[in-house]
């Protein structure tokens, strides 16, 4: 299986070793551009002309010409902070207007001085060294002048506060003035306005009888209240009657005349219920005694007929009596409403009188408080005109400054050291993308499109062709040893382990450890226990033999161009299931030998004894021979040494194997510093040395 190689996305996390790497590598340029920089910053601050600055400090007063106010209740709203920012900014923007330089440099020019003046070139030089701003939380702004000279420059500062000062207390007199002579015209025009609205008022409530308007209006409404009450207590009592009425008509027609005789309070038809219940006792003992057929009962049942009779008779009388009563109660409550109607338009009249009158009143009223406020306010300004007040204070005079404030060496410095240090690291970082030398896997995972099969950590410095080699043979337990056998597990899931393998190691150039790793990766293949062949496939410049103390032939040159057997020159090495074909004699032709037939057939020849052949080659970056070689081989595995090539010569190399038929199964970033390569747990849990438990024990 194909391993998933990094993010390839610029949104990758940020390699900051490769970045300490890359400012290594471009270290002169680094410190070349900083220390540029800092000379320039240097030189030019200690050339550049001294100016020495002086300040003056003025106080903004909100309430100055108001002292006099006492009637004005003043708030402090949430708008009074960003109200008073904005007028110290007006009042700053007046402070550097050209009126304000105009003035100062006449003044300055009758002190003698002739370095600034009214033209244009001389109000230039006043605006460029003329400046002020706020102190913070304050009602405080300073002034301040920068000139070469300190004692023009607190001239200069004090002559721009003492114009200023003058021209604002000028200002507010002015003010004062032109609006004292406004109030007065206004005033005039609103005491005629008061006096024709006074008349207005008069002859209005002339007109229509409104001198005693509030009683009459008083007497309407107490007669609609009494209206209202009286129609409340009709209604309620013709709905109590209508409701009785209905249910006695509702008994008369089910000829229930006993109970409506019963409901009636009529002393008469009380008398006549009585008299029936006593002929009807009468009328059961005469039937008792004579029975029904008896003259007397006779006359008992006709006399209680007529009885019942008179009763209906009066029944109907009575509830006759209660309709007459409830249309009266009818009457009665049109005739409620009728006057309630009236008296309702008669008080709606009056109203809009009243409200009619309101607005004459009210025109009035307004007219004669803005005459009492004119006068008020004309009195305050008459006081204001007659009076000095500002609403600027000079707080502290401009003194002759003794140390320059430009050129500020040690601000210089400290912007040219951040000027300096962010240059050299972007031009550090620009160099590094130019040369595109690979520092990392980033880089690999970024510049080309094959896999990253693993990272194989430095070597210790000072080791022999030979010791480098078989370093994992003396440190079995070092993360050089671990990275190979992470490798070779690679290795086993992407080639088929059931069919004899042949892997093709090789790099862009020389010097980037390819021996290295192909004799590392084969000793890790035996060491599985699998019949392991490493072949030096490098006839240019063949270094396998010494690796393991052999001689250079007979080798691999012998079976391509004499057709000898090559299992019967290769030699077995200490390693046990490791076997060394040498390169054999040095030919003139090399590329012509690795591109015979032969090399498939010895190929296949090997694969009958050896379950992993590995072949050390050229570089492919600058020779041709690991292209033949890659085509017969079942994959091939390119070593690329860190800070050695860049990431497009990798890329070109990979293309070019890929061209040639060759199955680039990924590349080995080598040389990396252990503790990028692994985990910085795992360097304690990897050592050099086996465990205490595992040590022989001392004798």
């Amino acid at each position: 299986m194909t391993p998933t190689p990094p993010s390839r996305g610029p949104g990758g996390p940020i390699d900051f070793d490769a970045v300490v790497d890359v400012l290594w590598r471009q270290r002169w340029t680094f410190f070349g551009f900083l220390g540029a920089v800092l000379l320039a910053t240097l030189v030019g601050s200690l050339l550049a002309t001294k100016r020495y600055q002086a300040v003056s400090v003025i106080q903004l007063l909100p309430r100055a010409g108001q002292e006099m106010d006492v009637n004005e209740v003043r708030k402090s709203d949430e708008g009074g902070y960003m109200e008073g920012r904005d007028r110290a900014r007006t009042q700053i923007q007046i402070i550097l207007s050209r009126s304000v330089r105009e003035e100062v440099a006449k003044r300055y020019m009758a002190l003698g001085h002739d370095d600034i003046d009214t033209s244009p070139e001389g109000l230039g030089r006043l605006e460029r060294a003329l400046s002020a701003g706020p102190r913070e939380d304050t009602q405080l702004v300073e002034i301040r002048v920068l000139h070469p000279i300190p004692d023009q420059a607190a001239e200069l500062a004090n002559l721009v506060a003492q114009v200023y000062f003058e021209a604002s207390l000028e200002q507010r007199r002015d003010v004062a003035r032109d609006t004292r002579v406004w109030l007065e015209g206004q005033s005039d025009t609103y005491r005629a306005e008061l006096a024709k609205a006074t008349e207005a008022s008069m002859a209005f409530k002339a007109a229509n009888d409104l001198v005693d308007v509030d009683e009459k209006v008083n007497a309407i409404t107490s007669r609609l209240a009494s209206l209202q009450a009286a129609a409340g207590a009709t209604t309620t009592e013709r709905v109590l009657l209508s409701s009785r009425v209905s249910e006695y008509e509702r008994l008369l027609k089910n000829n229930e005349i006993a109970v409506l005789a019963s409901m009636f309070d009529d002393p008469s038809l009380a008398a006549m219920t009585r008299e029936k219940a006593a002929i009807v006792t009468r009328s059961a003992e005469v039937l008792a005694r004579y029975g029904e057929r008896h003259p007397e009962h006779q006359r008992v049942v006709e006399h209680i007929r007529r009885v019942d009779d008179l009763i209906a008779a009066e029944v109907r009388r009575n509830l006759e009596a209660e309709q007459s009563r409830l249309a009266t109660l009818r009457r009665q409550e049109e005739q409620i409403e009728e006057e309630m109607q009236q008296v309702k338009t008669e008080l709606l009249a009056q109203q809009r009188l009243l409200d009619e009158y309101s607005r004459y009143r009210n025109d009035e009223d307004r007219a004669r408080r803005l005459v009492e406020s004119l006068g008020e306010r004309e009195v305050e300004v008459d006081l204001q005109a007659r009076t000095r007040l500002s609403d600027v204070r000079i707080v502290e005079a401009a003194v002759v400054p003794v140390r320059p404030a430009k050129p500020d060496v040690p601000l210089n410095l400290a912007i040219g050291l951040l000027v300096g240090v962010t240059g050299g690291l972007g031009l550090s970082l620009l160099r590094h993308r130019l040369d595109d030398v690979v520092l990392g896997p980033n880089d690999l995972v970024r510049q080309t499109d094959a896999d990253l099969l693993g990272m194989v950590p430095s070597l210790p410095a000072g080791l022999s062709l030979p010791q480098r080699a078989l370093y994992p043979v003396a440190h079995p337990r070092s993360l050089v040893a671990e990275a190979l056998r992470a490798l070779r597990a690679m290795l086993h899931g992407i080639v088929n382990p059931s069919q004899a393998r042949s892997l093709l190691v090789t790099s862009c150039v020389a010097g980037e450890g390819k021996s290295n790793t192909a004799v590392g990766l084969a000793i890790a293949f035996a060491r599985l226990g699998a019949r392991t062949l490493i072949v030096d496939g490098d006839l240019r410049r063949p270094s396998l033999h010494l690796v393991f103390g052999q001689e250079q032939g007979p080798g691999l040159a012998e079976c391509l161009g004499r057709r000898i057997d090559p299992l019967d020159l290769a030699r077995r090495t200490k390693i046990p299931q490791l076997d060394l074909l040498p390169a054999g004699a040095a030919v003139p032709n090399p590329n012509e030998l690795l591109s015979s037939q032969m090399l498939p057939k010895m190929l296949a020849r090997l694969g009958t004894t050896y379950h992993v052949v590995i072949v050390d080659s050229s570089p492919a970056g600058l020779v041709s021979d690991a292209m033949s070689l890659a085509r017969h081989c079942t994959g091939v595995l390119m070593v690329v040494r860190r800070g050695e090539v860049s990431g497009k010569m990798v890329q070109q190399t990979v293309t070019r194997l890929r061209q040639a038929e060759g199955k680039v199964l990924g590349l080995v970033l080598n040389d990396v510093p252990p503790r990028r390569a692994v985990p910085h747990h795992a360097s304690s849990y990897y050592g050099e040395e086996p465990p205490a438990a595992e040590q022989p024990a001392a004798r």
